[in-house]
């Protein structure tokens, strides 16, 4: 394939042309590293986990966050930035620039379907197609750090995925996608705990004691000093595990402090939240609340017992927040004492947007399972009203907690709803990034931004291009565009109004076009068209309106399809799964809670079925 070819058929950018032009004129990265070295910008990209629109304080929020709202007032909010509806799809398309499928994550590991193991792109570990944005930065003379949650290392550890193997030449990781956030304990029966410290499997420090806020935010500042001598720039990629499943927070007094908001109710809550958004200059002040699918029950429909246990939740949720804020700021910190903060690209965002919309009581255990663990597993947990939020609780949210978390969204994580896809983002540009003289007097950007343009523009800063071959394999194109000609203030949009953007997680898929999304339901076969420029809660179908448009996007997506290798999942097990997994987004499904199974004892009850133990009802 010659390179035109290759660009339009992989909508393929070259962010910084100039760059790669002469690379070839002088045959090597490094060697523009070294003529440029005293110049390069440091790169410290923090990830939260499952984080709704409105959960930081910039983006409308009453959580506690100072540290991210001062870095949205040094740098600019990205309104409109889209990423994939879990976890480990997101993160392999961040960290490289490429779609999901490209990458070895065309489904995660714990919801892959029978037919699809074994499909080019679905290893559900980070593959060789790619090549990451640290093994780049590493090549061109970059330190490059991480500490947090990987998740690309597929069911357990797969060798070659550890993040040691993909660039980074300092870790501390937890392979997986979750653990008790004191411990190494397992939150779902069956599923692995690993932690590697550069590629050896090492125990948890401060085992039993230490919150993962703080366990990640001390090794990256650790890794950060030790570095300090070799006067190179840095690449640091910090990715905490909060506010995933399952839900906790360092501190009873923290927990208290939301307690106390909470009880006031969901709907009070999400209207705050909107209204602080106009406030602030999201939306316009006369607008109105766009309405939310799927909807909640009325708190004040709620019994006493319903609404203890819905505050209490939602504070726990909102304190581990708080607290990782607080991490940042120490790392902010550090860098503002050694010098290194105005240099530095700073960003935040989450990995997809909300939490799980099924409780923890729906989870699937781990195929295979022994019964007997988990009923040990059950025996151990302690769900009761004063100790959620300890290390002996296992619990989140349902679709009914991310009613608040996605303000004023629909849907939630898995969906390609705006609830599930659109987080926070927030990003402070290096100052030798940060033009003389910039006509923008607003820090937001309005216009589209997607989860693999992080890399392009990365790179782009670094004045580090990508190649077509890496370690003698050939590796796929860059899928996204640089953001810094929008950050930068000398470009209004990324992605032209006429630019389709498809994806699709579990049989839904979506395609993205200016205002236009659609939406589709492979279980069904059904398409949706909304326009979000008037109807951000994604309530009115236009598909009978235009027909033509629809089908066009429709086109565009299976093209995508085609393009990246969709393997449409089949088979008993998967559809078992998406009963849980997948709650329907419609006016006539509202969202409430039970307390039947959530109080200890008997938070889980155990059924075997033909795919084997579940956690259900």
């Amino acid at each position: 394939m010659d390179f035109i070819t290759c660009t339009k058929k992989y909508r393929y950018s070259f962010p910084a042309l100039t760059i790669f032009i002469a690379v070839l004129a002088v045959g090597s990265v490094s060697n523009i590293y070294a003529q440029t070295s005293e110049n390069k910008p440091n790169f410290l990209v923090i990830v939260g986990d499952d984080f709704g629109y409105s959960d930081i304080g910039s983006f409308g929020s009453e959580i506690s966050t100072p540290n991210l709202e001062a870095l949205a007032k040094d740098g600019k909010i990205l309104m409109d930035y889209h990423t994939a509806p879990t976890c480990s799809p997101a993160r392999v398309s961040l960290l490289t620039g490429v779609d999901w499928h490209i990458g070895g994550i065309g489904t995660m590991f714990e919801l892959i379907a029978p037919n699809q193991e074994g499909q080019p792109g679905y290893e559900t570990y980070i593959n060789d197609n790619v090549v990451t944005v640290a093994e780049l930065l590493k090549d061109a003379g970059y330190d490059t750090l991480m500490s947090g949650k990987w998740h690309l290392s597929g069911h357990g550890y797969e060798p070659g995925t550890a993040p040691s193997a993909r660039g980074f030449s300092n870790t501390f990781t937890l392979l997986q996608d979750g653990s008790n956030h004191f411990s190494s304990a397992q939150y779902i029966p069956g599923y692995p705990v690993t932690f590697m410290e550069n590629g050896t499997k090492v125990d948890r420090p401060g085992n039993g004691t230490l919150f993962s806020n703080s366990l990640y935010t001390d090794k990256l500042l650790e890794y950060l000093k030790n570095i300090e001598p070799n006067n190179k720039p840095f690449f640091a990629y910090l990715a905490f595990q909060v506010a995933h499943s399952p839900f906790m927070a360092p501190s009873q007094e923290l927990i208290d402090k939301y307690d106390k908001i909470y009880s006031e109710g969901w709907d009070k809550i999400r209207d705050q939240r909107f209204e602080k958004q106009k406030e602030l200059g999201f939306w316009a002040s006369n607008m109105t609340d766009p309405g939310r699918l799927p909807p909640n029950e009325q708190w004040d429909n709620l019994s006493d017992d319903q609404k203890a246990y819905a505050a209490r939740v939602l504070a726990v949720h909102s304190a581990m927040i708080e607290d990782m804020d607080n991490n940042i700021g120490k790392v902010i910190q550090y860098l503002k004492d050694t010098g290194k903060y105005d240099n530095t690209f700073i960003m935040f965002t989450s990995d997809n947007a909300s939490s799980e919309p099924f409780e923890m009581r729906l989870f699937k255990y781990a195929s295979g399972v022994d019964l007997s663990h988990a009923e040990q597993f059950v025996a151990g947990i302690n769900n009761s009203l004063p100790n959620l939020g300890t290390q002996t609780s296992d619990f989140n949210y349902g679709a009914w907690g991310s009613y608040v978390a996605v303000a004023p969204f629909s849907g939630f994580k898995t969906s390609f709803y705006e609830g599930g896809t659109r987080p926070p983002f927030v990003v402070k540009l290096p100052e030798t990034s940060v033009p003389s003289s910039n006509n923008t007097t607003s820090n937001f950007i309005t216009s589209f931004a997607y989860v693999t343009d992080i890399t392009p523009t990365i790179l782009e800063l670094a004045g580090v291009s990508h190649p077509s071959t890496y370690q003698g394999h050939e590796v796929h194109p860059m899928m996204g565009k640089s953001l810094k000609p929008v950050l930068e203030g000398s470009a209004e949009i990324t992605h032209a109004a006429d630019e389709s953007i498809s994806g699709e997680l579990f049989n839904f898929t979506t395609t993205r076009m200016g205002d236009w999304k659609a939406i589709g339901d492979g279980l069904t076969g059904q398409w949706e068209l909304f326009n979000l420029a008037n109807d951000l809660g994604e309530n009115t179908d236009l598909s009978a309106e235009h027909p033509e448009l629809l089908q066009k996007m429709i086109a565009d997506y299976q093209q995508y399809a085609q393009e990246v290798g969709v393997v449409i999942p089949r088979g008993e097990a998967f559809a078992e799964s998406a009963q849980h997994v997948f709650p329907d987004v419609t006016p006539d499904n509202t969202q409430t809670i039970s307390l039947a199974d959530m109080f200890a004892p008997g938070y889980f009850s155990l059924n075997e079925t033909k795919s084997g133990p579940y956690i259900i009802n």
